[in-house]
């Protein structure tokens, strides 16, 4: 512990550089944890484990593939269903195309879906507003405060999937893992288009308990597999991997950025390690003729490289909790609000952040440490200047 105030004095003999050092650092840090806090909300169960009991149903073929809505009296029949509900994607626009007026419309039916997606809490209004009236709208609570909606009232939603324009009226304010959703009868759509009647995009299912919904999709799919519409049933969690999965190997992507940067962080550190190392041959010479032993030097230089990685290291932690209201909140305002909804500021990757930046302050400072501990007395006296 008495040397701490010498290591202090070493690293910050050079302050700028050790500064600029520790920038250099801190930058790569803050990127760790941001790739690695956005590839566990991709992750992460939105819905706080309600997920695990809830199935979807759609076409095998693609989500752009209609099922019969037939199909519902079957499944609700089979074993281990406790609820079934409908829900297609409206698609369409708001206004115009631009990424700020994109979010979830859904056709919906409403007694059921708030039967299945429990967890959803209705702030405004009642439910019975909404289900009452067949133009009236379900709208999340971080959407009403974008566009300053109030209850009652009116916007227009214009079809693309489905060619039709619905004028649909605020009845309801909903709090849950997703805000940004409207949901709305999905009869709104089909008295404007009799083709779309008795068409479904997915039935989605409340299993009776995590061994039915592990069973389940084997069976609902057994049931239509030789129908002219077939059926893939998965989780929740398999249908939000199912959009990820679109996105290419995400994993791979990250996994690939952070060891470049990690090896960033080990170039930039051993490079600084190294001119220290250097500039003190002498002194640490000195120091061994005093009487420091070579096992005391090795970890003096090694604790240098240490806190030059640490420092680094809690610089970027303390960036990165700042920045991190600011991300998500973003993110939640973007067509990504379905997976933002599940980021937090992930204790392992804040942990495995900081295990690299100090393993790779380790491995950086090993080797000057060794040349510095190894450099025989005469010859680092020898080096004046």
């Amino acid at each position: 512990m008495k040397f701490i105030p010498y290591v202090f004095r070493s690293l910050f003999r050079k302050k700028t550089r050790s500064i600029l050092t520790i920038g250099s650092i801190v930058l790569p840090f803050f990127v760790i944890c941001v790739l690695g806090t956005l590839l566990m909300a991709l992750d992460a169960d939105p819905s706080g484990g309600r997920g695990m009991y809830r199935l979807v149903v759609r076409h095998k073929v693609s989500l752009a593939n209609f099922i019969p809505e037939a199909y519902r009296e079957r499944i609700a029949q089979a074993p281990g269903v406790k609820d079934v509900t409908i829900l297609n994607w409206f698609g369409g626009q708001y206004k115009d195309n631009r990424p700020e007026n994109m979010f979830a419309r859904f056709g919906c039916e409403p007694e059921s879906l708030l039967r299945i997606f429990d967890e959803v809490t209705i702030v405004e209004g009642t439910p019975a507003d909404w289900t009452s009236d067949r133009s009236g709208a379900l709208v999340g609570e971080r959407l009403m405060k974008r566009y300053g909606w109030k209850i009652g009232d009116k916007f227009v939603l214009k079809g693309d999937i489905f060619p039709v324009n619905l004028e649909l009226t605020v009845r309801a304010v909903f709090r849950g893992s997703d805000e940004t959703g409207v949901y709305f009868d999905r009869r709104a759509v089909e008295e404007g288009l009799p083709w779309a009647k008795g068409q479904v995009g997915t039935f989605w299912i409340k299993a009776e308990s995590a061994e039915a919904a592990q069973s389940l999709p084997r069976l609902v799919d057994a049931m239509f597999e030789n129908s002219a519409a077939p059926t893939k049933t998965e989780t929740e969690k398999e249908f939000q991997n199912g959009f990820v999965s679109m996105l290419g190997n995400v994993r791979a992507v990250v996994t690939g950025i952070s060891t470049a940067i990690a090896l960033v962080i080990l170039l930039i550190s051993a490079n600084t390690m190294a001119m220290a190392a250097r500039e003190r041959v002498t002194e640490i010479a000195v120091l061994r003729t005093l009487g420091f032993g070579k096992p005391l030097v090795l970890t003096l230089i090694l604790a240098e490289s240490l806190l030059l990685s640490a420092t680094g290291a809690v610089v970027g932690l303390g960036l990165f909790r700042l920045a991190f209201p600011v991300l998500k909140e973003g993110l939640l305002n973007s067509p990504m609000a379905g997976f933002a909804a599940g980021m937090q500021l992930f204790p392992e990757v804040l942990l495995t952040g900081i295990g690299v930046t100090l393993f790779v302050g380790l491995v950086a400072g090993i080797v000057p440490a060794i040349r510095s501990a190894q450099r025989s007395i005469p010859d680092g006296l020898r080096q004046v200047g």
